[in-house]
């Protein structure tokens, strides 16, 4: 009976000391605008630019900057849907992972800025799904982001990218079937951690990508976690708060 009141006493401490909270743990999702590039259904042609996509998906160009650049202009990537990924006499890309389109870059940025705020001590993390094209006849390699919503995007701006060519992308390859190309498909990610008193704590989470045309993206994710060190601290005050209740 003394075992088993102990241990509801050490649940209720656990609990209460916060080391039982799922977020320290656990990546809590947070929601993006068209993650699966599915809200505007191209048309018969298999493809769209970005002047006709848009309002319908979130993914705009570069908002507004750097100069030169024009928000919801034609300046950004392409959807595609299943059947245009298998025309051969195109080059074939990645048949879209999930669903029935994806994005083809054309060498402009793609970005959205998010309902959600940045918060101490989290780290985000934006993930997208790549694949290259069958014929690698131009630049391949994906470009990512995470920026502060409030401050004119940029390469230079952003708060985490991850630049380069990015080789280690699946391409696909000839002779894959449309099976076998979405199993084919290579998640990459960027994580940013928000120190305390970091100035973009409380502002707008935007996240962007800038994929080369030879280069597919899908599924897009944003997520955020408890920075290690903190959860460390609160599991280490946890385990004193046990100890000195155990000792009253």
């Amino acid at each position: 009976m003394k075992i088993s009141n102990w241990c509801r006493n050490v649940a209720a401490t656990l609990l209460v000391a916060g080391i039982w909270i799922p977020s320290v743990s656990y990546a809590v999702s947070i929601p993006l605008g068209d993650p699966s590039f599915e809200d505007f259904v191209v048309p018969a042609v298999g493809y769209a630019y970005s002047n006709e996509y848009r309002p319908t998906s979130a993914w705009v160009d570069d908002l507004d900057s750097p100069p030169g650049y024009t928000q919801d202009d034609g300046n950004s990537a392409w959807l595609y849907n299943s059947a245009y990924a298998e025309d051969a006499s195109n080059s074939r890309r990645g048949a879209p992972r999930t669903g029935n389109q994806a994005m083809h870059g054309l060498a402009n940025y793609s970005a959205q800025e998010t309902t959600a705020v940045f918060e101490a001590n989290r780290t985000y993390t934006f993930s997208l799904w790549a694949q290259n094209d069958e014929l690698l006849d131009q630049s391949n390699g994906l470009f990512m982001y995470i920026f502060d919503a409030t401050v004119p995007f940029s390469d230079g701006n952003s708060l985490a990218n991850l630049g380069g060519a990015f080789t280690a992308i699946n391409a696909r390859q000839a002779g894959m079937t449309a099976a076998q190309s979405q199993a084919n498909w290579t998640q990459v990610s960027v994580s940013h951690t928000v120190a305390p008193g970091a100035p973009e704590i409380g502002h707008p989470i935007g996240v962007g990508f800038f994929a080369r045309r030879d280069t597919s993206v899908d599924d897009a994710t944003l997520t955020a976690i408890p920075e290690p060190a903190s959860a460390i601290l609160v599991g280490i005050g946890g385990l004193a708060l046990l100890a000195r209740r155990q000792r009253e």
